[in-house]
Order: structure tokens, then C-alpha cells, then sequence
């Protein structure tokens, strides 16, 4: 966007009945306007403009949408004088005008590409975390390892069904690398695949970490694999939950191989899950990157344990020291929380989210017996073998995206969020609907991440203001 420290009021003829018109009406705008450090921002929720407001910019704009131009100056003068509000509203109608602001609602997507798949080659894990929300499932219950016979139906499923010019594949468990040999298989049959039918495979994988060792580090990397690592902070924090299935710790086996994972240069994460007993995002944050590594972010836990399961008050705790903890003075981009990079790019990229992820959509979960989920948790019914060839576009219709949820509509950050986990919900309050203390969160990191851009701007010289 253009530097443009002061827009020229260009209103003709139709701009005057426009205006006119709005003594008795609302505009049609979706703005988002809040304060950050003492500075006033509007963000345009539908194509994601950002501006830069004084204090009477801000009181004009956060009322125009559901107020008349006679019910602003109304509320506003005195002090502010009328003269001053309408200048104020003309000089923004005219950014309407001019298309800085929408004005036409976003086109929902509501038939994404099918292209993930999420391949469960363990349902069994090494580990016996107290707050795993898989604990419950049956086939987790040992170690049920997909057969290579399986894995090459259920590829063959994907490839016959995927859509597109792009695919992602998931190697998850349980603890996948308790099926190496069958993860090995799957990756070269997938890579195949994607040379000859010219499509981009991405490939990665979910490891507690445990079982890598200098080799398999070595063939994940040479073929192009991302890895995420569980790890839940420091030793003191992740040995509280995340143990053996005998009881024992686990971060000193772990370590070593985060350690290796830097000495080849893997492409790798650290991710956390905060629980109530270690809620604060500063402490885990500072935990991983003691580790070793640079990308490094969490999840709030999805469980109904009530050692971990997150209280009222605690999410209060956690949400007010996430808060300080986005509005820290960042000099580097490497520095950022890796969800503030995320939504970062999301804003700049214009990306609308119209689903909390892909589950049921754009991606499915085939366990290692072949049956397909919608969701990789599999908190839901199983809905099909892939043995049937059956569309997955049968599950769509079951798929709960962000204009189907009331709560979800009317708020301002819903293309950012998607609508969050349904998961989350389910195991939190019993029903699928936004958890209140979730949404503060995704709104407090939105706010850091638009006030994080305009300062980019700024210093780049393309910052709007008005």
C-alpha cells in the first residue's frame, strides 16, 4: 500500500448523495478499530487494510458502521465540534470511495481443494502423556502399526482423490517412528507419485522425539521432510507430563536428537502444549529456545483431565501474559512468536480462513487400520474404509466453517481464526462453539500482529495513515 499520510478529499456529485443517504443509514463497513501502545489502528476485515488513526479518526470510524452521520456528531460534540466530525467522516467515506475500505462482503470458499492427507502409521505410542487427548481412543491403546500393504491402499486412495497442483502429507501416530519401515515406504511412494504427476509434495512429520537417532535424521532430511519435535519447555516443565510409559523422564533422551536435528540442519520445530500447571507462555517459549531451536511456539491443551485442563481463572492468567508477551519490543523477524509470523503473512498474503484448519475438507485422518476421520484427533465417528473408494467429499457437508457458527459471524477477526478447534471446544464446554478465553487469545495475537505490520511499514515508508 502507498505511503498516503493525508488523502485528498475527492467526494463528487454521487460521494455528496452517498453522504446525504447516511444521515438516516449505516455504511456497509466491516472495520475493526482498537487501540495498541497508545496508538489507534482501523483494520478492514474483509481485505485486510490497514490504517493508522488519530483519536477522532478512531471515534468517527468504529461508529460508522451502525450509526448515521447525525448520530456520530451527536455523540462526539461537544467536545468536538461538528465541523470537525463531518471533515472527519468525509475524509473516510472518501477512503470507502476509493476502495481502501471494502464495501462488498467476501466470497466464502466453501469447496476447498481436497489435498492433505494425514497418515497415522502408529496408533500406539512410547510415551504415556496424563493430558494426551488420544489416551481415550481404542486404537491407541497399543501399539496397532499400519502394514505397508494398508499404506500403499490408502496412498493410492489420496492420489486417485487429491485435487490440484499441490499435496501435503502428515506422518503422525500415535508415534510414527514406531512404524520406521512403513514410514520409509510411504515417503518414496508418495515421491514418486508426485514426479510423475508434476505435483509439490510437502512431507512432515510429528515425533515426541524419542526414537530419532543420527540416521534417521539423516534420511528425513535428505528427503526434504519438516519436523516437528513435541517438547513441552526445559526439562523441569516438559518431565512433569511427558514420560515413558514405565514412568521414566523423557527430556534427556529427547535433547540429543533436537540437538542433532540442528547439527544436519533439519528443518525442524519445537511445540508445546500448555496445560494449567505450566500456563505461562513466556516461561515455555523461553524453555524451547533453551533447547536449541529457533522456531518454537505451543497449543493450549485440549483435554478433560483436570491435573491440565485450563480453569476460567487460568485461561484470565494465560491471556493477560500472552497479551504483554505479543506487545514485546521485537527487532528481528526471527524474534517474533512463530504464530505472530504466521499471522503475519496470512494478513499480507490478503489469506481468508473460512475453516479452523483443513479437517473434513481440504484434509482427512486414515488410521492404521484405513479408516478415514475428518479430524487427525479423532474425537468423531469413523466414516469410511478406504477400501470402499469412497469420495471424501462426502464429509464436507459435516465440516463446521466460520459462517456457520453465530458467534463466529459477528466477529471481526473470523477470516484470521476460521473458527478455531472444534476439538478444543468439545473437550472444553461440551459443545462446538468458540471457547470465549480462546477467542481473547486469537484476538490479542490478530491486534499485535496488525500493529506489528504498520510499524514494518513505517519503517519502510509504506505506513497509510488518516
Amino acid at each position: 500500500m502507498e505511503k498516503h499520510p493525508s488523502p485528498r478529499l475527492r467526494l463528487g456529485p454521487s460521494g455528496l448523495n452517498v453522504l446525504a443517504n447516511e444521515q438516516a443509514q449505516r455504511l456497509p463497513l466491516d472495520v475493526h478499530v482498537f487501540e495498541h501502545e497508545g496508538l489507534h489502528f482501523a483494520f478492514d476485515c474483509r481485505n485486510y487494510a490497514i490504517l493508522r488513526l488519530d483519536a477522532l479518526g478512531a471515534a468517527v470510524l468504529e461508529r460508522m458502521g451502525h450509526e448515521s452521520l447525525e448520530a456520530i456528531t451527536r455523540q462526539l460534540s461537544p467536545p468536538v465540534s461538528t465541523a470537525s466530525v463531518r471533515a472527519c467522516y468525509l475524509r473516510l467515506l472518501d477512503l470507502m470511495q476509493q476502495g481502501v475500505f471494502s464495501s462488498e462482503p467476501v466470497n466464502c470458499v466453501r469447496r476447498p481443494f481436497f489435498h492433505r492427507l494425514v497418515l497415522m502409521l502408529a496408533g500406539g505410542c512410547n510415551m504415556a502423556c496424563s493430558y494426551c487427548f488420544e489416551k481415550d481412543v481404542p486404537i491407541t491403546r497399543h501399539s496397532n502399526l499400519m502394514s505397508r500393504e494398508t499404506a500403499s491402499k490408502v496412498l493410492d486412495w489420496f492420489f486417485n482423490y487429491q485435487e490440484g497442483d499441490k499435496a501435503h502429507l502428515q506422518l503422525y501416530g500415535g508415534e510414527p517412528l514406531l512404524n520406521w519401515p512403513v514410514l520409509e515406504f510411504v515417503l518414496e511412494k508418495a515421491e514418486r507419485w508426485s514426479r510423475d504427476h508434476q505435483v509439490t509434495l510437502t512431507k512432515y512429520l510429528i515425533t515426541n522425539g524419542t526414537l530419532l537417532n543420527p540416521e534417521r535424521v539423516r534420511y528425513l532430511v535428505s528427503h526434504g521432510v519438516s519436523i516437528q519435535v513435541s517438547a513441552d519447555g526445559a526439562a523441569e516443565t516438559h518431565d512433569r507430563f511427558r514420560v515413558l510409559k514405565t514412568g521414566e523422564k523423557t527430556m534427556h533422551r529427547i535433547k540429543p536428537n533436537i540437538d542433532e536435528l540442528a547439527r544436519q540442519g533439519a528443518k525442524f520445530n519445537l511445540r508445546a502444549v500448555l496445560t494449567r500447571q505450566n500456563r505461562s507462555p513466556i516461561s515455555v517459549i523461553q524453555g524451547l529456545r533453551s533447547l536449541g531451536a529457533d522456531r518454537v511456539s505451543f497449543e493450549v491443551v485440549a483435554t478433560d483431565q483436570v491435573c491440565a485442563k485450563m480453569t476460567d481463572e487460568d485461561w484470565k492468567e494465560f491471556n493477560q501474559e500472552y497479551r504483554d508477551f505479543l506487545q514485546s519490543s521485537y527487532t528481528a523477524w526471527r524474534d517474533l512468536p512463530d504464530e505472530m509470523q504466521a499471522m503475519i503473512i496470512r494478513i499480507c498474503e490478503r489469506k481468508h480462513l473460512f475453516y479452523g484448519c483443513g479437517a473434513g475438507v481440504s484434509e482427512v485422518t486414515v488410521d492404521p487400520e484405513g479408516y478415514v476421520y475428518d479430524c487427525q484427533r479423532l474425537y468423531r465417528r469413523r466414516y469410511f474404509s478406504v477400501a470402499e473408494n469412497t469420495n471424501p467429499r462426502e464429509l464436507v457437508q459435516e465440516a463446521t466453517g466460520v459462517e456457520d457458527r453465530p458467534t463466529c459471524v459477528r466477529c471481526w477477526a473470523r477470516y484470521l481464526c476460521g473458527g478455531g478447534c472444534s476439538h478444543l471446544f468439545e473437550i472444553s464446554q461440551g459443545k462446538n462453539q468458540p471457547l470465549p478465553a480462546f477467542c481473547v487469545m486469537k484476538k490479542n495475537l490478530a491486534e499485535a500482529a496488525i500493529a506489528k505490520i504498520y510499524e514494518i511499514r513505517r519503517v519502510t515508508g509504506i505506513a497509510q495513515q488518516c
